[in-house]
């Protein structure tokens, strides 16, 4: 049984809860860790290109080109909201990759659950 409009709405809801992260909650202390705040931008876009392509799946083409165009274009958006619309955060090339690895990662794994 498929359930598009839950899928829908659980990507529009990830979009969301990054908006939130990316956008409105204030920048913390940096990690100890070198470079950690990397992980959560692939981690948060690999969450949403695997719920985009869940999506996405319920048309007839293959959901990737869409996924990543999406991914691409809010990672971009974002950086520069960071950059010119937050107090505490910066715009940062380096983010823009993790999230798209994210993506690629997100991507790489709904397909690999399809063959099942």
């Amino acid at each position: 049984m498929s359930f598009p409009l839950a899928r829908n709405l659980a990507a529009a809801g990830w979009w969301l809860f990054s908006v939130y992260l990316l956008l409105l909650k204030p920048a913390g202390a940096p990690s100890a860790i070198p470079h950690f705040d990397k992980l959560g931008h692939a981690l948060l876009f690999a969450v949403w290109a695997w719920l985009l392509a869940r999506s996405f799946a319920t048309r007839p083409r293959p959901p990737l080109r869409p996924t990543l165009w999406l991914c691409l274009g809010w990672a971009l958006l974002s950086e520069l909201a960071q950059g010119s619309l937050t107090l505490t955060r910066s715009a940062e090339a380096g983010d823009v990759v993790a999230d798209m690895a994210g993506a690629l990662i997100g991507l790489y794994l709904w397909r690999r659950g399809q063959g099942r």
